[in-house]
């Protein structure tokens, strides 16, 4: 029984290491790896847990897998509503908060309404995550989402806070060094000008093909924007 069980904790470990890899890479699969990475990242993660793991034990991390390789959003969801509690659920969970907040960071100069909208469910999803207690990288990929999207919503103050408690808390992090940086930009008076210029900003899609609908930046806003690559 204590050999069975020592056996489960190792693949979950397995499993989980896994999706951290795929969760360190997925932010740079847009520029630098593209969509091919996250199918070659999710296939050799099947192969790794299904050369491993004994059958019927990983049911959660399978679908964990699957939803990777596909990339739907609601393949995710399925996970958290079909395993709820599990690592695999927790990870779906911090994945789709990503993917929300993603999106809406990418239509702030778009369209203003639906990149609030996008914003505001990524800011709730990141609460659903850290209210399960998270731990390790889990927790500061949560805490750094959530202050993200509250800068990108202009909530400067709620989003400082958030990143000098990864800073703090998560020091050897990988995602220390950043949210020291933003930080400190966000206590800079002219990072919050520019946000109260940008709030200011009337954005909307294009009404004819062709026409820019973009403000114009001020030449030093480019550096404390929202709108970064991890």
């Amino acid at each position: 029984m204590q050999t069975d069980r020592r056996h489960e904790l190792e693949e979950n470990v397995l499993a989980e290491k896994t999706v951290e890899v795929f969760a360190r890479l997925r932010p740079y699969t847009n520029t630098v790896l593209g969509i091919g990475a996250v199918a070659c990242v999710a296939i050799v993660a099947t192969i790794v847990i299904s050369a491993q793991v004994a059958a019927g034990r990983v049911q959660s991390w399978d679908s964990c897998f699957v939803a990777m390789s596909s990339g739907d959003p609601e393949a995710f969801a399925d996970v958290v509503l079909q395993y709820p509690g599990t690592a695999a659920a927790q990870w779906s969970q911090l994945i789709l908060a990503d993917m929300a907040l993603n999106e809406g960071a990418e239509l702030l100069f778009v369209n203003r309404e639906r990149a609030d909208t996008k914003l505001r469910e990524a800011v709730e999803l990141y609460d659903t995550v850290i209210a399960d207690k998270p731990q390790g990288m889990r927790s500061e990929r949560a805490v750094f989402g959530l202050a993200k999207a509250r800068e990108s919503l202009g909530q400067l103050d709620s989003a400082n806070k958030g990143y000098a408690v990864v800073a703090a808390e998560f020091s050897t992090g990988g995602l220390s060094n950043l949210a020291s940086h933003r930080a400190a930009a966000l206590e800079r008076e002219s990072t919050r000008q520019w946000y109260e210029w940008f709030a200011a900003q009337k954005i909307s899609p294009p009404e004819k093909p062709g026409a820019v609908s973009n403000p114009s930046v001020p030449t030093d806003a480019a550096i404390d924007s929202p709108v970064q690559k991890e």
